[in-house]
């Protein structure tokens, strides 16, 4: 068949194909890729606006050098799930820090195509790099998304050459017959594409025309048809993209500043809180801008749209119900040579990336239990309140506050107790503090007040005094009622210290000056005091030592006496610590820093195990009749291995249960009634004796006493000390004794020192003394002296 190279069909046809096929190509690569890009970009706007978030407190945080609050920052920003890796390098300490979810490599995700950003971490007192933040951000959402639009993309290219090909043919079909068609289609109607009804006869010239003209009728048809699928398509694909707006939460609208004319899109009347399609002017839209980002906001518009410039901003849109969201508004402004102007832009719904970054914050400078400062919120406000005070030629007080006796609280109560009272505790503080002063909780129960601006020590003692009163009652906590008091050190800016480490740590120097001298009380810094701090600090380490090699531990013992008898009965076992260069270091200086440093239970086991092998080795020599009384702290009260433990000694050293009693104090019998009935069982059990000791100094329910397993009552010796010229003291011991034995119990008084303290206790009926008139605590080979020489004597 001839080609005729003029022929309408043939130009027709080729010119169709080549800018059909221009087209897809076009489609395919130039719009596909600014697509992507535009879609990569706001991926890494996102990423550098986390880094942004988190740069403030880190920074911070790096310049003071508190790791463990940078891992707070960085662990709590890696829950975002997009995040997967965060490294921090310390330029001033050329240390590195790396937190990952997946535990992947920086170039591990880089070979992943993952989102990196790096940014420099600036000091923000001396504005020097001091850093560098990286963050490596997923790609998921992109795969995901591009995965989709790509699917969706070429389906609709697909499906535009397949209705190309159609076309063609189709065409092909109808300008074939062009020549024939062009009287016939005169009269033809395109709104109403009917067959043509042309008389004819068979198969002549006429009825040809007919066949033609009907076909190609047919054909506008099914092209009428492959268009309004077309247009479904493409009503499908903006259908998806508005998906992708609301998964998103992106929203777009543009302006047309010539013809005052506002859209939105879907996704932005949903962030708005909007019903569709609802009416907006540009007016009405900047109405919605908070009062105090109108002006900048307005301001930058205005001046995109003067110059044709570009924008990105941040501000808080007021909506409807008192309801306030955050936006992050990227756009620009086009002008066009016919003068007209749109300003076109995207927005993102930012507000959990706000209240995040608001709970990022409050972790970093804010105690989680109390909601008080922390560390970092004091340190840095401590810093400003010396410069002020340097710059004025002011004073400033700082208060260190620690509670007396909390641990005991905690192990004895419940740590849920001890968290309640901390929190009462900060709520009566802040009852005494300024506006102006800066209350913080520095960890456990260790509390610390900033006082600017003082006129000199006096206010500051002042005020220590008032919190020592504030305390001194009683307080409910939960259902216990508790007594707390407090040990409190002061220092002065600038007579104790000119910088923010040197006042905490005279306070807390002078703090423990006032608990080493009887606690509930407070003390003023002074040079004299030594650095205490470090010397409780090497004692402790001295006691780790000590209680681990066992050497330095010895036990002492006191005798008992039977007050009718006068003969010896028994022995309580007191531990002491033969310090190599200290000396000989009694309980009371080191008792609490096994308590506090969780050395309790092994300390107690080596006292336990000495007293047992005493009672072996004063069984072996004849003296079968003495009972040894060991005292059990609340630590150990509360130790699960205890009975067991005291069982394996007793079985060791072949020691009867009945030589051996077990002191504890009133107030661990009462902190937990339950526990106590169950332990106190279980060494009824086992054969041993209890005794209460220090009894009356608590707050015992009789009702108590009477269901606990008990054997004896050890009067306090605050009470026998004074019964010979105190009518009060004489009263109660003899109480105690009088309830004691209509209880079926023996009592123990404490603390005799006279044969006038003797006598006395004799006509009250007492049963054992105990005290320096018969003998101080003595080592091993004293007491057996004592003993041998006691019985030859008497």
């Amino acid at each position: 068949m001839k080609i005729n190279f003029n022929s309408i069909t043939l130009k027709t046809l080729l010119h169709i194909s080549i800018f059909s096929l221009a087209f897809i190509f076009f489609t395919i690569f130039a719009v596909r890729t600014l697509f992507v890009n535009s879609y990569m970009e706001l991926e890494k706007d996102k990423v550098s606006l986390v880094s942004e978030h988190i740069k403030a407190p880190l920074s911070l945080n790096l310049s003071y050098g508190f790791t463990e609050a940078l891992t707070d920052i960085s662990t709590k920003a890696l829950e975002n799930p997009n995040i997967l890796l965060i490294e921090i390098e310390d330029y001033q300490n050329t240390k590195f820090y790396s937190f990952s979810k997946y535990k992947l490599s920086l170039k591990e995700h880089s070979d992943n195509h993952e989102l990196i950003n790096t940014i420099e971490l600036i000091d923000p007192a001396s504005e020097l790099i001091i850093g560098e933040l990286t963050i490596v951000y997923s790609n998921a959402s992109y795969e995901k998304y591009m995965h989709s639009f790509n699917k969706l993309f070429f389906s609709g290219i697909l499906g535009y050459a397949l209705s190309l090909l159609i076309l063609l043919y189709l065409l092909y079909r109808s300008l074939k017959n062009l020549a024939v068609l062009d009287t016939a289609l005169k009269n033809f109607n395109p709104k109403e594409p009917e067959k043509l009804k042309l008389e004819g006869r068979d198969k002549d010239e006429i009825y040809s025309i007919s066949q033609s003209a009907n076909i190609m009728i047919e054909n506008i048809i099914t092209y009428f048809d492959a268009t309004k699928e077309l247009n479904s398509q493409l009503i499908l694909s903006q259908s998806h993209l508005k998906d992708a707006q609301r998964m998103a939460r992106v929203g777009s609208f543009e302006y047309d500043i010539k013809e005052n004319r506002f859209l939105m899109s879907d996704e932005y009347y949903r962030i708005l809180g909007t019903k569709l399609n609802t009416s907006f002017v540009w007016e009405s839209f900047l109405s919605l801008i908070s009062e105090n980002d109108y002006t900048r906001v307005k301001s930058t518009f205005d001046k995109a749209i003067e110059t044709g410039s570009q924008f990105s901003l941040e501000y808080t849109l007021s909506l409807n119900a008192n309801k306030k969201i955050h936006v992050l508004t990227k756009g620009k402004v086009r002008k066009k040579k016919d003068g007209s102007v749109k300003m076109s832009a995207i927005s993102m719904d930012i507000t959990k990336d706000i209240q995040n970054q608001k709970t990022i914050e409050k972790l970093a400078y804010f105690d989680a239990l109390t909601g008080l400062a922390n560390r970092t919120l004091l340190r840095d406000r401590m810093h400003k309140a010396v410069q002020n005070a340097q710059r004025n030629d002011e004073k400033l007080g700082v208060v260190f506050l620690d509670l007396d006796h909390f641990k005991l609280i905690n192990d004895t109560l419940g740590h849920s107790v001890g968290d309640e009272l901390l929190i009462y505790i900060s709520e009566i503080l802040k009852e005494q503090t300024r506006d102006s002063d800066t209350l913080a909780r520095l960890g456990g129960d260790e509390f610390l007040i900033l006082l600017p601006s003082i006129k000199d020590i006096t206010d500051v003692e002042h005020f220590a005094a008032k919190i020592l009163t504030a305390l001194e009652h009683k307080h409910n906590i939960g259902i216990h009622q508790l007594y707390i008091t407090s040990s409190i050190g002061v220092s002065i800016y600038p007579e104790h210290g000119t910088t923010c480490d040197e006042l905490i740590r005279n306070a807390d120097t002078a703090m423990y000056e006032a608990k080493n001298n009887g606690r509930n009380k407070f003390k003023t810094y002074s040079q004299t005091m030594g650095n205490y701090v470090d010397k409780q600090l090497n004692l402790e380490q001295d006691l780790t030592e000590a209680v681990k090699s066992k050497e330095q531990i010895e036990v002492y013992y006191q005798v008992k006496m039977n007050a009718n008898s006068k003969k010896i009965i028994g022995a309580e076992a007191l531990v002491r610590w033969n310090h190599p260069t200290n000396g000989l270091i009694f309980p009371d200086d080191f008792i609490y820093m096994a308590e506090s440093t969780g050395l309790m239970v092994e300390l107690g086991n080596i006292i336990t195990r000495q007293s047992i092998s005493m009672v072996k080795k004063l069984n072996a020599i004849g003296y079968t009749d003495i009972k040894m009384a060991i005292n059990l702290s609340a630590r150990q009260f509360q130790d699960s291995s205890l009975v067991p433990f005291i069982s394996q000694m007793l079985s060791e050293y072949d020691v009867d249960p009945s030589q051996l009693e077990f002191e504890i104090t009133e107030s661990i019998s009462m902190a937990n009634v339950s526990n106590t009935l169950r332990i106190l069982t279980q060494l009824q059990e086992i054969g041993v004796s209890i005794a209460i000791d220090d009894f009356g100094t608590g707050h015992s329910s009789l009702s108590y006493l009477k269901k606990f397993p008990i054997n004896t009552l050890k009067i306090d010796k605050s009470f026998v000390m004074g019964i010979t010229d105190n009518d009060e003291d004489k009263v109660i011991a003899q109480t105690i004794i009088t309830m004691a034995h209509s209880l079926g119990l023996k009592t123990v008084a404490e603390g005799v020192e006279t044969k006038a303290h003797v006598d006395m206790l004799q006509e009250m009926d007492c049963d054992i003394l105990q005290g320096y008139y018969y003998s101080k605590p003595v080592t091993e080979k004293a007491f057996k002296n004592f003993i041998h020489d006691y019985k030859i004597n008497n």
